[in-house]
């Protein structure tokens, strides 16, 4: 992988999460047809979860990208499996603004989601873990995408795989980075 943009681009346009390779690989190796994934953020992963599941529900903060993804779904011919949310933030106060965001997930009783993945907006991935894991089945999975930005909930009794691209270069900056995903398993 020569860069993220263009690996993004490469992931929308398959229509795949955009997520470390590694990840993706992994995902697809234990995923089922009969899950219910519900997701923070939306694009390409909307795409590959209506595909590859019975139903998936998509939350979604940017109305563009709710333009983007709904084009992207009936682009690549997805089942009619799936619900795109727009959950717009309110006020200017980012330690507040997408608490209604992060929220949407308790509107579905505990245990009713196989995968859940956090990706989305930045600012409130704290609150969409915390929301998450009593929405998750026994076994189900967490899907933590930038998972080195996190800090908080200790899930030191989950199993964990992380997977890291490491020296990323975006196109026109300086410097490298490393990209973090990392897969969560509930115990039972």
């Amino acid at each position: 992988m020569n860069d993220d943009i263009m690996y993004g681009r490469a992931a929308l346009k398959l229509g795949e999460p955009w997520i470390v390779p590694e990840a993706l690989d992994f995902v697809k190796s234990v995923i089922q047809p009969t899950w219910s994934v519900f997701e923070w953020g939306s694009g390409g992963s909307s795409v590959f979860w209506s595909k590859q599941c019975k139903r998936s529900i998509a939350i979604e903060h940017n109305p563009e990208w709710i333009t983007r993804t709904t084009e992207m779904m009936l682009k690549h011919d997805c089942p009619d499996n799936w619900l795109l949310r727009y959950v717009k933030g309110h006020g200017i106060d980012h330690n507040t603004a997408f608490r209604n965001y992060a929220n949407v997930i308790l509107e579905y009783p505990n245990e009713s989601f196989d995968l859940i993945s956090v990706d989305g907006e930045a600012s409130c991935r704290g609150w969409c873990i915390t929301n998450a894991l009593p929405k998750l089945k026994p076994n189900g999975y967490l899907l933590l995408d930038n998972s080195d930005w996190f800090k908080g909930t200790d899930l030191s009794h989950w199993q964990r795989w992380d997977f890291v691209a490491k020296d990323l270069k975006w196109i026109g900056q300086p410097g490298t980075f490393n990209w973090w995903t990392s897969v969560m398993r509930k115990p039972e």
